[in-house]
């Protein structure tokens, strides 16, 4: 026999260690026990491929596709290495040392292939707790089949087993929380008795060997043995059941769990809006001009989002979550009024220059608040740093004219710029203690006149398209 890498590779390593010691007084059993487990082997290499085929149509759309391909492509290049040998060698089994070759020949493909499933088991571990369960299953059936298939070995078998479950417990424990680590300790457990029910299958399947080869007469000791495999696979069978009871168990307890996490989450988001209309209907209490002008300015600045979101220059920023965002955070664009002194905020006619500098600085007091509120926070909040830009910036201008900070163009942020129009037309449309309202269209012109100066064109735009939206939002929330 040729078949020469083992020794040539593993010379000095005694596989005897691997419980499969072989010798002239054994050779005999040795030699049947491994012609079955060559018999057997066109079959296992054949269903192996079928079940890695099926593991890659399972999972298509859990596992990039390159990925599951290069594994399938591993794995079958090492099967056709394994029928290669098995075609060129198969009737080479008669001394120590063919028996030995094909001991180690069939200890290491083994291994080999269950090392490729443990990595498939590792490397494609879904997020998906069902696609878990599912793939945790799979493995269970491949260690589970692999008893009955290699009876003949064990040193396949035991490489084979820790080959697939060593992986995919260290995979399942990595996600360590409590739930994975009582799939760890089962796993351990199913292993423990894939072990012991392997030695018990194993051992009877030797004691087979021997009564075949030695005396006939031992015939009711192994139909005794084979009552006892039956016990072994019904209590592999009760193990398996008891593993599904738990994932079942486990399943309900996980989703018991994420309707408290939804309910909670809920009970913080209402608080969250309350907090930011009480805050909001602080600053419209002391401003005498406000009445509907926070839920007019809401559902203006909602509109405009809506009707842009697919614009090239917003739609990066303008996503439904966000134009959510902006509704909410809309009524703390003025929240700095609460800062401006009562003489200047009440005052029913028109504000001196010093006066007006006075109340410019609302800008900057309701933006350096909500600023206040991010220090400390050890994580970066979408919604505070969105509601500060709208505070601090909505009366920053297009061409730069602006205040608190003269910014100009791009370098105005996107919710400040809509909040902008948004106000401009609320404060020009209703009436005021020094002032009254302007028609629609006279308000409409002022805003066009705007555009490039006072405006984003592009804002001006999108509002000269829904005008029809603007005046329905007016007359349902007029003061």
């Amino acid at each position: 026999m040729n078949v020469t890498f083992p020794s040539r590779y593993f010379s000095g390593f005694s596989f005897s260690e691997l419980g499969f010691h072989i010798d002239q007084q054994n050779l005999r059993v040795r030699a049947e026990q491994l012609r079955t487990r060559m018999a057997m082997f066109p079959t296992l290499v054949l269903s192996q491929v079928v079940l890695q085929l099926l593991f890659v149509w399972l999972f298509w759309a859990q596992v990039p596709h390159e990925k599951l391909l290069m594994w399938l492509a591993a794995v079958y290049a090492l099967h056709t290495a394994e029928m290669v040998m098995w075609v060129l060698h198969r009737h080479e089994l008669n001394t120590i040392r063919e028996c030995r070759d094909w001991h180690i020949h069939f200890t290491i493909f083994a291994l080999a292939v269950g090392i490729l499933w443990g990595v498939a088991a590792f490397s494609f571990f879904p997020d998906s707790i069902s696609f878990q369960s599912m793939l945790i299953c799979v493995m269970l059936g491949l260690v589970a089949g692999a008893i009955t298939m290699n009876l003949a070995h064990p040193p396949a078998l035991y490489g084979y087993t820790f080959g697939i479950m060593l992986p995919l417990i260290a995979r399942v424990a990595m996600e360590n929380d409590e739930f994975h680590w009582i799939l760890v300790l089962m796993l351990i457990l199913f292993v423990a008795l894939v072990v012991v029910a392997g030695r018990g299958l194993s051992g009877t399947f030797m004691l087979s060997l021997q009564q075949r080869f030695e005396n006939l007469s031992l015939l009711q000791q192994l139909t005794v043995q084979e009552a006892e495999t039956e016990d072994a696979r019904r209590e592999l069978e009760l193990a398996n059941n008891e593993l599904r009871d738990h994932e079942t168990k486990l399943e309900q307890m996980v989703q018991e769990r994420t309707a408290e996490l939804m309910h909670r989450t809920h009970e913080i988001e209402l608080i969250k809006d309350t907090t930011i209309m009480a805050m909001s209907s602080l600053a419209e209490i002391r401003d005498n001009e406000t009445g509907n002008h926070i839920r007019r300015t809401q559902n203006y600045i909602r509109a405009l989002a809506v009707d842009m979101k697919d614009h090239p220059r917003f739609s990066h920023f303008l996503t439904n979550e966000n134009i959510i965002l902006l509704y909410k955070i809309a009524p703390l664009h003025d929240v700095g009024k609460v800062g401006i002194p009562d003489r200047i905020l009440h005052k029913p006619g028109k504000l001196t220059e010093d006066e007006f500098e006075v109340m410019k600085t609302h800008a900057t007091l309701g933006g350096n608040a909500i600023a206040a509120a991010v220090i400390g926070l050890d994580f970066f909040s979408p919604f505070l740093e969105a509601a500060r830009q709208i505070a601090m910036s909505h009366h920053e201008k297009w061409d730069g004219s602006g205040y608190p900070e003269g910014l100009r163009g791009e370098g105005i942020p996107i919710p400040a710029r809509l909040m902008a129009l948004a106000d401009v037309y609320d404060a020009l449309s209703c009436r005021r203690v020094y002032k009254p309202a302007m028609a629609h269209d006279d308000v409409a012109a002022i805003i066009y006149d705007g555009r490039g100066k006072h405006f984003d064109p592009d804002v001006v735009d999108s509002f000269m398209s829904i005008q029809p939206q603007f005046v329905e939002i007016a007359e349902r929330f007029s003061d």
